[in-house]
C-alpha cells in the first residue's frame, strides 16, 4: 500500500543521504548554467570548426607561404588540424605570438591585448619581453623560425648550377661533363670529386654553399683571386689616347711662308655674328649682312660687332693652308693617295670611310710618309 505521508519520505531520504524535497544540495555545484543552456564542450567546438572551415592555411591571418610550409612539415595539413591542435603545440612551430593568433582565427579563442601586441611586433620585428622568461621564449622561437626558414630557402634557392656562388656558365658546363647534372648531384658529391673538376678553392666554396661546409677566409680570398685573375682593372693602369700611326711629319716651308703662318695665327679674325642674335633666342649666330637704315652694326659703331670685310682675309701665300703648313687633300680610298705629295700635302680621310678601309689608308700613308690629319686613336698604357 503506498505511503502518502511526506514526512516519511523525508525521513527515508535522510537515511539514504539524498537531498530532501526539491531543495538542491548547497555542497554540490550545478553543472547547468543559470541561462539554462549546457556548457559548450571545446572538443565539440573544434569538430564544428573542422566541418565548417574549408580554408587554406594561407587564408589564416599571419600565415604566409613560408609559415604554411612549416606547419605542413609539422603535420598540420589543414585548418581542421590547426583547430584540433593545442596552442602549445603550435607555439613550438611558429612561436607563441603567431600560435595565439592562429588559434584565435580557427578556434574562436579570445586573445588578450598582450598577445595581440605580440603578434603585431612579431610581424614587424622581435618584440622586447617584459621579463627574462619571455625573452628566453622569444629567442628560442626566433631560432626555430630562422632554422626552418633557412632550410626552406636553401632548398628553393638553387634551381640551376649557375645559381651556386662562384659557378658561371663555363664552370657549370665542366660540372655537367663530369656527370654532375643537377644541384642535388653536386650536393651529393664529395669535395674531393668536385676538386678534380673545378679545383680545391671553388670546390670548398660550392660545398659551403650547397653542402653545409664552412670555408675559411683564406679559401674565400683564393676563390676571389681566381675569378678576377683574367679581369683587367683600370684603377692601377694609366692609359692615354694616341694615334695608331706616325703623325710627326712636318712640311718643307720657306722662311716667308713660316712667317706668314705665324702672323695669321697671331692676328686671327673676329667671329662674325648676325645682328641682335643675343636678343632673341630664335635668331641664330650665322652671319647675315645688316641692311637696316639705322643699323649701328652696318654703320660700324664700336661694340656692335664686326662686319665681313676684305681686310680680315689671311695673307694670300698661306690662304687655305692647314695650321701645320700642309695643303689639305681629302681621300676616300687608296687610289686617292697616288697623286699626293708628302712634302707639301697632307690627307684628311673622309668621314664616310669605314674602319677597315681607314686602317688600310693610314698604313699606306705611313709607308709613303704622308701625314694624316685625322688618324685613328687608340688607348695605350703609359709607361
Amino acid at each position: 500500500m503506498p505511503n502518502d505521508d511526506p514526512a516519511s519520505d523525508d525521513a527515508n531520504a535522510d537515511e539514504e543521504g539524498l537531498p530532501q524535497g526539491n531543495d538542491p544540495d548547497p555542497d554540490v555545484e550545478s553543472e547547468t548554467p543559470q541561462g539554462g543552456e549546457p556548457p559548450e564542450d571545446p572538443d565539440e567546438r573544434a569538430e564544428e570548426a573542422e566541418g565548417d572551415d574549408d580554408r587554406e592555411l594561407t587564408d589564416i591571418a599571419g600565415v604566409g607561404p613560408a609559415r604554411a610550409e612549416e606547419l605542413r612539415e609539422a603535420g598540420y595539413e589543414t585548418v581542421a588540424d590547426l583547430a584540433a591542435a593545442g596552442q602549445d603545440d603550435l607555439s613550438d612551430v611558429v612561436g607563441n605570438a603567431l600560435a595565439a593568433r592562429i588559434k584565435a582565427d580557427v578556434a574562436d579563442v579570445e586573445v588578450d591585448e598582450d598577445a595581440g601586441s605580440d603578434v603585431t611586433d612579431a610581424d614587424e620585428a622581435d618584440a622586447d619581453a617584459d621579463d627574462a622568461d619571455e625573452d628566453d621564449e622569444t629567442e628560442s622561437a626566433d631560432e626555430v623560425e630562422t632554422e626552418s626558414t633557412d632550410d626552406s630557402d636553401e632548398e628553393d634557392e638553387y634551381e640551376e648550377l649557375t645559381d651556386i656562388s662562384g659557378v658561371g656558365p663555363a664552370r657549370a658546363e665542366d660540372l655537367q661533363e663530369a656527370g654532375l647534372e643537377t644541384v642535388d648531384d653536386v650536393r651529393g658529391a664529395s669535395q674531393e670529386q668536385l676538386a678534380d673538376v673545378v679545383g680545391n678553392a671553388l670546390a670548398a666554396r660550392i660545398k659551403a654553399d650547397v653542402g653545409g661546409l664552412e670555408v675559411s677566409e683564406e679559401t674565400e680570398a683564393e676563390v676571389e683571386v681566381d675569378e678576377e685573375a683574367d679581369v683587367e682593372t683600370d684603377e692601377d693602369v694609366e692609359t692615354e689616347r694616341r694615334p695608331r700611326i706616325d703623325v710627326d711629319i712636318e712640311p718643307d716651308l720657306d722662311e716667308e711662308t713660316e712667317r706668314l703662318l705665324g702672323e695669321r695665327e697671331r692676328v686671327g679674325k673676329p667671329q662674325f655674328n648676325r645682328q641682335d642674335y643675343h636678343k632673341k633666342k630664335r635668331v641664330p649666330t650665322s652671319w647675315r649682312k645688316p641692311r637696316g637704315g639705322l643699323s649701328k652694326q652696318r654703320v660700324g659703331i664700336k661694340g656692335k660687332g664686326d662686319t665681313v670685310q676684305a681686310g680680315f682675309r689671311s695673307p694670300e701665300a698661306v690662304r687655305g693652308l692647314h695650321p701645320s703648313g700642309f695643303e689639305e687633300v681629302r681621300v676616300h680610298n687608296l687610289d686617292d693617295l697616288e697623286d699626293v705629295d708628302g712634302d707639301t700635302q697632307a690627307v684628311r680621310i673622309a668621314s664616310k670611310v669605314g674602319g677597315r678601309k681607314r686602317e688600310r689608308i693610314e698604313d699606306e700613308a705611313e709607308d709613303r710618309q704622308i701625314r694624316v690629319l685625322n688618324p685613328t686613336y687608340e688607348e695605350v698604357e703609359v709607361e
